[in-house]
């Protein structure tokens, strides 16, 4: 089936990127939230800071490398869906779900039980910095108890996004959010005569009640509104699941070059002390709030374009690509407005020292610029994605992270440019995505 109509109205893209704002940012907030309750505890509060930005970057890592089974099975059934054949992969949906769950409770048991050792000589914490160690390692065996229930949910939020409905996803989203928000506060402060003063361990419990709401939502979601389950019957293996394991291979290994960045940056971070790791938590936490700001527009992209991919309209793609980059480049305008406007405030914020403020503020500026780096990048990785072009995308991760990103870092940390060396490098390496992704697109499928 041929279909031409050539441009996707604003309408059909807003309806699926603005409940995908919603739902990206929510994930972010938790941590922003983390983030800012935990420093402003008073005394040492730089140091929790730190481990929560350490075991939830561990966390994160973990998940973004196993949730890549997310974007697999959107890219599969956003295809199918405009091809109009949804239910021969029916099945396909509970066996990637079980499949999901299955590598999160393993990892998740590995890490859990190798927790000292991961801090240690993964992150590069000190013997002698007895309560960031400890810190770091309380808040990661909590937090790594949703990682089976978090792996669910992403899976079948690709699911819903594969049939272009975000809605769904920003219930689920808003829902987890709202219970993390409160959770933080009440077990951390306190209300009324009940103050269980959690601390550390609060704000953790707090995020694995936010992923078990979300599941609870998406559930109710998929029995009512939907034709799949989220259990298997054990039939024979739909003929997709090969297919979706290696996309989702190609995807972890992007993810893995991905998360050798993240992980070289908090490295380094770690490395200059205690303050700068806790500005770098903040920075670190503002970029991910953004870009998941950012992704809502890229998200619609990734969902129409596999559609459009299942029709063979590339003349519709084509046009796709531009209205998402003149879209996201507003988005992108509006996130460092704000950012400027909450200059004089934001750092005080997350934190009550002086010194960690100070770090911050010396590399806040990057953080705008990114808006507009990240802008034109997400949209084209996001299309990328519903197109399928894992291998590609593989592959620029790789190239990006390590002829860009890690010769930069380190020869600015050389020079002792410290946080600007991890910030510049971020800014490059996401440049360098970003034109590699524009070359392909124009060369492959660019029509008009």
């Amino acid at each position: 089936m041929h279909v031409n109509k050539s441009k996707i109205s604003f309408r059909e893209i807003r309806i699926l990127a603005i409940p995908a704002i919603f739902a990206g940012i929510a994930e972010p907030i938790i941590g922003l939230v983390d983030t800012a309750i935990i420093g402003n505890l008073g005394e040492n509060s730089e140091i929790s800071q730190a481990a929560v930005g350490l075991g939830s970057g561990f966390y994160v890592l973990l998940l973004w490398s196993l949730s890549q089974i997310r974007t697999s099975i959107s890219s599969i059934i956003s295809r199918y869906m405009g091809a109009d054949k949804l239910e021969q992969i029916k099945t396909l949906v509970p066996q990637t779900i079980l499949f999901g769950a299955t590598l999160g409770l393993v990892l998740g048991g590995l890490s859990y039980f190798f927790a000292e050792d991961i801090f240690l000589h993964f992150y590069g914490v000190k013997p002698e910095q007895i309560q960031l160690l400890e810190d770091s390692i309380t808040y990661f065996k909590i937090r790594i108890i949703g990682l089976p229930i978090s792996m669910i949910v992403f899976t079948v939020f690709g699911v819903f996004r594969g049939i272009q409905n975000t809605m769904w996803i920003m219930k689920a989203s808003i829902a987890g959010a709202l219970v993390n928000v409160v959770l933080d506060y009440v077990l951390v402060f306190g209300i009324g005569d009940f103050k269980p003063n959690m601390g550390i361990e609060g704000v953790a419990w707090a995020s694995v009640f936010s992923q078990v709401t979300m599941l609870v939502v998406i559930t109710v979601i998929v029995k009512r509104k939907t034709i799949f389950s989220l259990l298997p019957k054990f039939k024979k293996v739909n003929h997709e699941f090969g297919n979706m394991l290696r996309m989702s291979a190609n995807m972890l290994i992007r993810t893995i070059a991905l998360n050798t960045a993240f992980f070289f940056a908090n490295r380094y971070a770690t490395s200059y002390g205690e303050n700068y790791l806790a500005a770098h938590t903040i920075l670190i936490n503002l970029w991910v709030f953004s870009f998941f700001f950012i992704d809502g527009f890229s998200n619609a992209g990734n969902a129409i374009s596999g559609k459009l991919l299942g029709q063979k309209d590339f003349k519709s793609l084509t046009f796709l690509i531009k209205d998402l980059i003149k879209y996201n480049l507003i988005v992108s305008l509006f996130l460092a407005l704000v950012f400027v406007a909450l200059y004089p405030v934001i750092g005080r914020i997350f934190s009550n020292n002086e010194e960690v403020t100070g770090y911050f503020y010396s590399v806040y500026w990057l953080i705008i610029i990114a808006q507009f780096i990240s802008g034109i990048t997400f949209t084209y990785d996001g299309v990328f994605k519903g197109l399928g072009e894992t291998v590609f995308l593989r592959n620029t991760l790789i190239l990006a992270t390590g002829l860009v990103f890690l010769p930069i870092i380190y020869g600015l940390d050389l020079m002792g440019f410290k946080l600007y060396a991890i910030w510049i490098a971020f800014l490059v390496w996401n440049a360098f995505r970003g034109g590699s992704l524009i070359y392909k697109f124009r060369k492959k499928y660019r029509t008009v």
